[in-house]
């Protein structure tokens, strides 16, 4: 089964030690973990770094982003571009210059993300389908509002996977890969400032494929 392509899925690479490189401008972090020498993006804070050097399979020195470099380093991401079965991953969406199809992993996690964004009754062949998450982001809130908030977004999650589960459940026909077993709502941040709203979903495959679908919305 194939679905026409509106995200990438990009692999999480380990990551066991992160300090700062001494006496070097610009500032710049050195990241050791394994098989780095796949990276092909590096993250600090959710913002890509403007330079990074390749040291060794095991070592990177990336450069800290302007925008981050009198903020507090708490989230350092190196990621590859091919999918691999022991390794978490991380979730795009992109318009892309051309039309592709994709199956799989990617299928499943585009499909649930798409079900969890959507609102109840925005289909009217599918009334009841929907997350509601746009609708959840689209509210009013304040910076008490955060763990009604975070609650909202733990409802919609869940909510999503129900469906997904209720909708596959009649159809033998999806791949495993295809196949959700479970969704759980790892994080939830808010941003009050920017009404940014981020969550941290892992996504798992009856195949025992697994995702992480970083949403920024």
């Amino acid at each position: 089964m194939k679905d026409l392509k509106i995200l990438t899925i990009r692999d999480l690479l380990p990551i066991s030690k992160v300090d700062f490189v001494a006496n070097i401008t610009p500032l710049s972090l050195n990241i050791v973990g394994e098989k780095l020498d796949q990276a092909t993006l590096v993250l600090i804070n959710d913002v890509e770094a403007p330079e990074y050097v390749v040291v060794s399979r095991n070592r990177i020195i990336a450069q800290v982003p302007s925008s981050e470099t009198l903020s507090i380093i708490s989230k350092v991401v190196v990621v590859a571009e091919k999918p691999s079965a022991d390794r978490s991953s991380l979730l795009h969406f992109e318009m892309l210059g051309t039309f592709r199809s994709l199956q799989g992993v990617e299928r499943l996690v585009q499909h649930f993300c798409k079900m969890l964004l959507q609102s109840p009754g925005s289909d009217k062949f599918s009334p009841g389908d929907g997350g509601g998450l746009l609708k959840i982001v689209g509210r009013n809130v304040s910076r008490g509002d955060s763990k009604s908030l975070q609650a909202s977004v733990v409802g919609a999650v869940s909510r999503t996977r129900d469906q997904l589960l209720s909708r596959q459940a009649s159809n033998s026909r999806i791949p495993s890969d295809e196949r959700l077993l479970s969704a759980t709502t790892e994080a939830v941040g808010f941003d009050v400032a920017t009404t940014t709203l981020r969550a941290r979903i892992a996504l798992s495959a009856v195949s025992g494929r697994q995702a992480v679908a970083n949403l920024t919305v």
